[in-house]
C-alpha cells in the first residue's frame, strides 16, 4: 500500500485523519483487488472514511470514536490479552 504516496508494508502502521491509502500500482491487478473492485456496492463504508474504488483509494477522514466501531469489541478482554505479554 501506499500512506500518502508512501511505501507502507508494516501490518501494524496506523493511519491518522487526512491520510490518503492507494492500492501499489503494481497490486491492481492481484485477485484481492479485482474481486474488491467488483464488490464495492456490497459493502458499507463507515462515515470516518471515503472509498474511491475507482480509483482504489481510501480517505481518511478522521479516526473513530468508539461509538462509531460497529463490531462487537470487548475493551477488557483485548486489555487483559495484552497485559500479559
Amino acid at each position: 500500500f501506499l500512506v500518502n504516496g508512501k511505501k507502507v508494508d508494516i501490518p501494524s502502521f496506523q493511519v491518522t485523519a487526512h491520510d490518503i491509502i492507494d492500492v501499489r500500482e503494481k497490486s491492481l491487478e492481484m485477485t484481492p483487488f479485482i474481486v474488491a473492485r467488483e464488490t464495492h456496492g456490497e459493502r458499507v463504508v463507515p462515515a470516518w472514511l471515503e472509498a474511491l474504488p475507482n480509483r482504489m483509494r481510501v480517505l481518511v477522514h478522521q479516526l473513530p470514536v468508539r461509538a462509531q466501531i460497529d463490531l462487537p469489541v470487548q475493551e477488557q478482554l483485548i486489555v487483559e490479552y495484552y497485559s500479559k505479554k
